[in-house]
């Protein structure tokens, strides 16, 4: 029998999955690893609760994880390259950028 490599995400833009690819994830930690290797220097990860946003099969409050070089006070451009949405209860993610 052959074996077959496990298939990492198709990275777009630097970045797996496409904009609405909903997948599966253990743990927001495992997403912000990727993240962390394919994201454009001077960039960071941000991983935040999303108080007012609820995965709606279990109502359970959803977390954002968002790559962007936003800094307070900065005068250059600043850009939000992805945002994905995570459900920590359904262990399921969203890319929505």
């Amino acid at each position: 029998m052959k074996k077959t490599a496990k298939k990492s995400p198709q990275l777009l833009n630097g970045f797996p999955h496409m904009p609405f690819d909903e997948f599966p994830l253990k743990r927001s930690e495992d997403l912000v690893v990727v993240l962390e290797k394919n994201m454009p220097e001077g960039a960071k990860v941000e991983v935040t609760p999303m108080e007012d946003s609820h995965h709606s099969p279990c109502m359970e409050e959803m977390v954002a994880i968002m790559v962007h070089n936003i800094e307070e006070g900065k005068e250059a451009a600043s850009d939000i390259f992805t945002i994905y949405q995570f459900c920590p209860s359904c262990h399921v993610a969203v890319r929505v950028l």
